[in-house]
């Protein structure tokens, strides 16, 4: 997970409204408030009213231009404005070495900022459907494909039966990872999950 796509001012984000043309300067430091209080305070604790106070933009403009904290934080997500890590796959000779390692650095990114990023997204998600797509098109879709394709490549190999349900292990995956985000626990269990998905798919 942590991939950004990144939208141009002609696909913003749904939730946000058209109207008069924004003005760059006043959006920049709307979304860089933004994406300092979820680092500082975090999604739950943040509000519209905090980055009123932090911004000085008048309320009738923030609010015409988004709708709601979802809007904001996920444009500021979706905008490069909070700070997502890449987090791609290795391909060795090893696929279980590359999936225990690939699973503990995310573990580790969860752990600090990115996890507030996670939660926020699942939030919104859970609020604001199409904030939700927009987040998993830019992060979650993508990462999905490469952890896949490092799967496909091992079972050309023989590492991995060629019957076995793909996109069941990658969901197996990625609940561990949100796991370890939603509930901020450490990474102790990675090898041993991983190696009851090993058990299942293994020839």
């Amino acid at each position: 997970m942590g991939y950004s796509q990144g939208v141009s001012a002609e696909q913003e984000p749904s939730g946000t409204r058209r109207g008069r043309p924004r003005d760059p300067q006043l959006r920049a430091q709307v979304l860089t408030a933004a994406s300092r209080q979820l680092e500082n305070a975090g999604y739950t604790a943040m509000t519209m009213e905090g980055i009123l106070a932090d911004t000085g933009i008048a309320k009738r403009t923030l609010y015409r231009w988004w709708p709601s904290k979802a809007a904001v934080v996920a444009e500021a997500i979706l905008e490069g404005f909070v700070s997502v890590p890449e987090n791609r796959i290795a391909h060795t000779e090893d696929v279980w070495e590359d999936l225990r390692n690939w699973l503990e650095s995310v573990a580790v990114s969860v752990r600090g900022s990115y996890g507030e990023v996670l939660r926020a997204a699942t939030a919104i998600g859970a609020t604001d459907a199409a904030l939700g797509e927009s987040l998993t098109n830019a992060f979650a879709r993508p990462a999905r494909a490469d952890v896949i394709a490092r799967l496909q490549a091992a079972a050309k190999r023989g590492q991995v039966s060629p019957g076995a349900d793909l996109d069941a292990v990658v969901d197996l995956l990625m609940a561990i990872i949100v796991y370890i985000g939603v509930s901020r626990d450490d990474a102790a269990r990675i090898p041993g999950a991983l190696g009851v998905i090993r058990l299942g798919i293994e020839p």
